[in-house]
């Protein structure tokens, strides 16, 4: 059953309903009109507000629509998202970006909504409805208050409503490594499976996902006769750091040298249009790493991170003190990586690379 009938109020007044399964009422206007996908026929330009207890408030809320919706100069909080994304993304490293757009999408309901129709309960409504793990969650709240401090400089808000938001308790998810048997499984695939050589490839070098798909070819040095990979982002520790390229890749990162057409050491392949495009973390998650696993029969519940996992496992078997292996994991304190990976990183860059198997 579709969700239930709007309740007309005659031409101009707007509409109000009960979603499927839902107990609030909805407003809902028409602001105008725009041509359909197939340039065949119009369809209605809509703007919504959900959550009101009572059938009355919502038919209240219908002139307050209208009244948004003819002041073009207000933003939703999509168009805010949009602005705010180019300025603010220069500021901080790519992995941080791609944790507030994802966390920014469990915003949808609110996205078509103007800015001062957005309250704080709509936002912890938002909040408290993702499934997501607490990182989400924080970085949910980290997001919205970002553009509302950008929206409050821009004179488009009169305050900030997002600093009592409530994270909750939350569960910490602990991503389990791509072990030893899968990493033989990727192993077998490389020629057969498209981009398993990146897979295999980001297990060994341990970078972030982000910063492992923003890796160039002009990033490989040698540093004192040790081939590695100049990479990293999200903290000072993290940024430009040396990660030895040990002998299980070698051959893969030599061949991925040699491709004509990009920069990029592991870009994205538009068959379509015959060109190599950078790689978005998300698109390499969902159309690439999980479609991979599930064919290979690896076990559910895998992403990318995990390649960090198995790289911080491996140096758990190799030589170096503790103060090393926080450097090259692009941390700063050895507290919180023995803590968050377990593993023991190796004191010099050819220590490492002779060690890694």
């Amino acid at each position: 059953m579709s969700e239930r009938k709007s309740k007309s109020r005659g031409n101009g007044q707007g509409s109000v309903y009960k979603p499927k399964g839902s107990t609030f009422w909805t407003a809902q206007v028409v602001i105008g009109w725009k041509k359909n996908s197939a340039g065949t026929g119009m369809i209605p330009i809509k703007r919504t507000k959900g959550g009101f207890r009572y059938k009355n408030d919502a038919i209240l809320f219908c002139a307050t629509l209208y009244s948004a919706s003819a002041r073009p100069a207000r933003l939703t909080l999509q168009q805010l998202f949009d602005d705010w994304d180019p300025f603010y993304s220069p500021r901080v490293g790519k992995s941080a970006m791609v944790n507030y757009r994802c966390a920014f999408k469990h915003f949808s309901p609110l996205h078509d909504i103007f800015l001062d129709l957005i309250t704080a309960a709509d936002l912890q409504q938002c909040m408290d409805n993702c499934p997501a793990g607490k990182r989400t969650h924080e970085n949910m709240k980290c997001v919205a208050g970002l553009l509302w401090h950008y929206a409050y400089d821009r004179e488009l808000v009169d305050r900030d409503i997002t600093q009592n938001l409530y994270i909750g308790k939350g569960v910490t998810v602990k991503r389990e490594p791509i072990t030893e048997k899968e990493l033989r499984i990727i192993k077998a695939a490389i020629g057969k499976e498209k981009y398993a050589e990146y897979v295999y490839a980001h297990c060994f070098l341990g970078f972030r996902p982000g910063e492992f798909l923003a890796l160039r070819k002009s990033d490989l040095r040698t540093i004192d006769g040790q081939l590695v990979l100049i990479g990293g982002s999200k903290t000072d520790a993290g940024r430009d750091r040396p990660v030895p390229v040990p002998p299980p890749i070698l051959d893969i990162i030599n061949s991925r040298m040699a491709q004509p057409g990009t920069d990029l050491l592991f870009p994205r392949e538009d068959q379509r249009r015959g060109i190599l495009l950078p790689m978005s973390h998300d698109y390499y998650n969902k159309h690439i790493f999980k479609p991979m696993m599930k064919k290979l029969n690896i076990a559910e519940g895998k992403v990318p991170y995990c390649a960090r996992h198995t790289y911080s496992d491996k140096l758990k078997q190799a030589k170096g003190d503790d103060a090393a292996k926080a450097k090259l994991m692009g941390h700063t304190d050895y507290a919180f990586t023995q803590s968050a990976y377990q593993s023991v990183t190796p004191r010099d860059l050819k220590t490492i690379a002779k060690s890694i198997k």
